[in-house]
């Protein structure tokens, strides 16, 4: 019998196995067979095993974004987070993304800006993006298709801040020559411009009502208008350095404002002053309510974002750990999500009930301390 076996085996001479011995035999070559296939298995399925380890090792592509983020602003459901930045504060190109909340995955890029995106503002029916940028344009996207609809520029200067009427038929644009400009959402059409300080104005914001529009200003002052007679109602004083932002509460009873001298003032809808937060230790870039206007968050200068009660007018806490500045403050209508923009860390994202960042930063490589030089031998004295 000398026919290789499926295995590869093969008898040597004219030996014949009996019949008992080559039931035998082929039970034993099945056997060796099927031990092969199981091992091969295995061995496929550690290998995927291993590659599937190796990916879930990558950290999300939220984290991975590593150009400066200086707007923030989220979807209703807070599913989506918009982001505005770029490759610096000034005239590098820019840069729009759509980042899914729950996965950290980068969903949409919209490029094309010329400049840092220092605003982008959401429709309240979602369907509507808007960005302005150092450069002064203002770029109104499909947010379905994530195309432009228009581009619209009334001033050469910095376009620092854009926000939607709550109907959302207007938009308005504020920036470094003092005025705020009205956009039909209609026909992209410039309604009307309201000079309202002799400085830049760094933040702009409607009331929920619609019939109030507000400023911040580098003269120190806020200000509130009834945007359709063009006319001031009130003027904020008290902040002794640039007020660089401005938002009402969603109850529409509060506004609060902050800027270059550190703190954080809280006032009634009629402009009267109710309160003086103080805590960050550099410059507060930004500031948002919580939805149920109960909270204030703040992003500054001093590497942090700080927690502060409307109600008790006090600090309930800080966010540390940033890199650099942080430049913008977000959270979610839900409720549910905090997100900040920064440089280093990007963009950072809190769940607000249990304190925990949905996708941390790996901590920066420590560089292993230098050994101290060596000291010359002295020379023994003569």
């Amino acid at each position: 019998y000398n026919r290789p076996t499926t295995l590869g085996i093969r008898f040597r001479g004219n030996h014949r196995l009996t019949e008992p011995a080559q039931r035998e035999f082929t039970i034993l070559e099945e056997t060796m067979r099927l031990q092969l296939r199981v091992t091969v298995v295995l061995l496929a399925g550690l290998m995927c095993l291993g590659a599937g380890s190796q990916l879930a090792a990558q950290p999300a592509a939220i984290v991975q974004h590593e150009r400066w983020v200086t707007s923030l602003t989220f979807s209703a459901d807070g599913n989506l987070l918009y982001t505005g930045g770029g490759e610096s504060l000034q005239y590098r190109p820019g840069d729009v993304k759509i980042w899914d909340t729950k996965t950290g995955a980068l969903v949409a890029s919209m490029d094309g800006s010329t400049s840092n995106v220092w605003s982008v503002a959401l429709s309240p029916d979602a369907s509507k993006l808007a960005t302005s940028g150092y450069d002064g344009k203002i770029t109104i996207w499909n947010v379905a298709e994530r195309k432009p609809i228009a581009t619209v520029e009334k001033r050469k200067g910095w376009c620092r801040s854009l926000a939607f009427s709550p109907d959302g038929k207007m938009l308005a644009s504020a920036g470094e020559d003092g005025q705020v400009t009205l956009w039909s959402m209609e026909n992209q059409m410039e309604i009307k411009s309201i000079k309202c300080h002799e400085a830049a104005i760094y933040d702009v914001a409607f009331s929920p009502d619609g019939a109030t529009l507000a400023t911040a200003s580098t003269d120190k002052t806020a200000k509130l208008f009834d945007w359709n007679a063009g006319t001031e109602k009130a003027k904020l004083e008290g902040h002794t350095d640039a007020v660089w932002a401005i938002k009402y509460a969603k109850n529409g009873q509060l506004l609060a404002t902050c800027g270059a001298d550190r703190k954080v003032k809280i006032w009634d809808a009629a402009g009267k002053e109710q309160a003086t937060l103080e805590g960050h230790k550099d410059w507060i870039s930004n500031l948002t309510f919580s939805p149920d206007s109960g909270t204030i968050y703040t992003a500054s200068h001093d590497r942090t974002v700080r927690v502060w009660s409307v109600a008790e007018k006090k600090e309930l806490g800080v966010i540390a750990g940033f890199r650099s500045t942080v430049w913008g403050v977000a959270v979610s209508p839900d409720n549910r999500l905090l997100a900040a923009g920064s440089h280093k860390d990007s963009i950072r994202v809190f769940d607000i009930s249990t304190k925990n960042e949905l996708f941390p930063h790996p901590a920066p490589e420590e560089k292993p301390a230098e050994k101290p030089a060596e000291k010359p031998a002295e020379k023994p004295a003569p």
